[in-house]
């Protein structure tokens, strides 16, 4: 059984994937994927056409690159509380969370995806959405979405 976690390697997140890892089937391999937003400075300087100056490539590559460790570090997070036995992949990505998620489920293909749910309210999710949703109404296989209660 081929399991996709998305975490961002909160408390929440990490709670979710050991519970899960404790009611399913013993995964042949469990993913662990972190997506982080692009970074603003991307698009820093196209919101008008009077914006200021745009950033460096350089000033780019460097907001890429530390998003990009922020998402390592969060993934390493969530497998250093897994049972040692679990076979593990590791990957991160960029993008909206809900969408990349569900697009690595298709490319794994994973038979599962294992979601938190922070339970931020229904003002927050109708303003922001919701990442376990949008999962739940779009992954092309079954969802186990853990919530964050004790």
């Amino acid at each position: 059984m081929q399991v996709l976690v998305g975490t961002d390697g909160s408390n929440q997140a990490i709670t979710a994937a050991t519970r899960a890892l404790t009611v399913l089937a013993p995964p042949d391999l469990v993913t662990l994927v972190c997506v982080s937003e692009h970074p603003p400075i991307e698009t820093s300087g196209y919101e008008s056409g009077f914006a200021g100056g745009m950033a460096s490539p350089e000033d780019v590559e460097a907001a890429r690159v530390a998003a990009t460790d922020e998402a390592k570090d969060a993934v390493e997070r969530t497998v250093a509380l897994l049972p040692r036995s679990v076979p593990t992949e590791r990957t991160t990505a960029f993008g909206d969370a809900g969408p990349r998620i569900c697009q690595l489920a298709r490319e794994i293909p994973a038979d599962v995806v294992v979601v938190g749910s922070r339970g931020r309210g229904a003002m927050r999710r109708a303003l922001f959405g919701s990442v376990s949703t949008h999962v739940v109404q779009h992954a092309p296989c079954p969802v186990l979405v853990v919530g964050a209660g004790d």
